[in-house]
């Protein structure tokens, strides 16, 4: 018998062939990814009995910290309901109120409204805000989430811009009857840079359009208040500038968790039509005052984000020493490799000299732009740093050619 019959024989008695076929052509273009299970610990994190330095972490001004964790949130109080229903039925604690209210604060904005996820968030709050005749312009590099919740907004035309280009932006807003919702990120996830938020501001308000902005990785970390992009653009950090603010609890703070937030108007048509909110059970008391807690401690974030400040710079002259600069400014510093088996082949010798700072490829990142992600937080010391430098230098000597 051929192999050809012999294959199509196979697929005949296994309907789950296509997937085998699927993860092997994954496998052969160097795109194959494995789960890693192991501990963190303040800077590191240990796999396989294998302590490392640690730098994928999004826990960036060092705030998850052990000796200030889940566990001593865990109270007898907190523990007698574990929101296993959804906050429209009998999931809402009061929690929950005070942790909206401080974020509303936070934010400068009239209320806000907690998801589960950051990711949730997202494809909960757009699909709400834009339907049948509206037009969403959004940055080609937005995130995964915000894409969904763009092709979520049923009816609702999607066009995108130029990457952080505001006249791109201006020339495809449309002459339309409908709503023109303008959506980028803050500070994007994989290439660190961060967006021109005052003149998108300035052409939201110029041509009455909504400005969503996703600011999960700025959010606590940039401005002196730990205001975020808006703070950081010199802009109110209120509604008046940007209308819907989604973030994360999870990164800068810490914690666990997504919100958003606006006028009450917004929240309220959420906790009435956002799926992802009302299908879902809340978020558990103990993350809520867990994140509470992270609020609370000032003090602790100003500090944070100075030692992260001074992590960054040391960091940044670190990778230029050793032949791999970065053009990011901020904490989340990529390293383009472009190709993705050379960016496999770094990542596994920096796992050997215990940097653990894996590979970033497609569908992450667009196929021939892989790269090592690298993130500071306030967690690394100078000699961790200085190892980093080391190990860079090394990796660049052993794998030339």
């Amino acid at each position: 018998m051929d192999r050809n019959r012999t294959d199509r024989n196979l697929r005949q008695h296994n309907p789950l062939a296509p997937a085998r076929d699927r993860i092997a052509q994954i496998a052969e273009s160097d795109l194959f990814r494995v789960l890693r299970y192991g501990r963190t610990d303040g800077a590191y994190v240990t796999i396989d009995g294998k302590k490392m330095i640690n730098l994928c972490s999004n826990d960036y001004l060092a705030l998850g910290n052990s000796s200030h964790n889940i566990a001593h949130e865990w109270t007898d109080d907190n523990m007698s309901q574990l929101q296993s229903s959804s906050r429209l039925l009998a999931g809402s604690d009061v929690l929950h109120r005070e942790l909206e209210e401080t974020l509303a604060s936070h934010k400068s904005h009239d209320s806000a409204l907690i998801y589960p996820t950051g990711y949730m968030t997202n494809i909960g709050v757009i699909p709400i805000l834009a339907g049948k005749g509206d037009t969403i312009i959004s940055d080609e590099l937005n995130h995964a989430s915000i894409i969904e919740g763009c092709h979520l907004a049923h009816g609702a035309k999607i066009i995108t811009y130029k990457h952080n280009d505001p006249n791109d932006l201006e020339s495809k807003i449309p002459d339309s009857r409908g709503s023109t919702i303008i959506i980028t990120e803050g500070v994007f996830s994989m290439d660190g840079d961060v967006s021109p938020l005052r003149q998108i501001s300035t052409i939201a308000a110029k041509n009455n359009s909504i400005l969503v902005v996703d600011d999960a990785h700025g959010d606590f970390v940039l401005g002196d208040n730990g205001g975020g992009t808006p703070e950081h653009a010199g802009l109110t950090n209120s509604i008046r500038d940007v209308h819907v603010y989604i973030s994360s609890l999870s990164k800068g703070l810490g914690s666990f968790g997504g919100y958003v937030a606006s006028e009450s108007a917004v929240t309220a048509l959420c906790v009435n039509r956002s799926k992802p909110f009302i299908y879902t059970s809340a978020l558990p008391s103990v993350l809520v005052s867990h994140a509470l807690s992270r609020m609370r401690s000032t003090t602790m974030q100003q500090r944070c984000r100075r030692k992260l400040q001074k992590n960054v710079r040391l960091l940044s002259e670190a990778l230029v020493k050793a032949g791999y600069p970065t053009e990011s400014k901020t904490h989340i510093m990529p390293i383009m490799i472009n190709d993705e088996g050379r960016a496999n082949t770094i990542a596994k010798h920096l796992y050997k000299m215990g940097v653990y700072a894996p590979s970033i490829r497609y569908p992450t990142v667009p196929m021939g732009k892989a790269r090592l992600r690298i993130s500071a937080t306030a967690w690394l010391s100078e000699r961790d740093i200085q190892k980093i430098q080391h190990s860079l230098e090394t990796v660049g000597s052993t794998t030339v050619g």
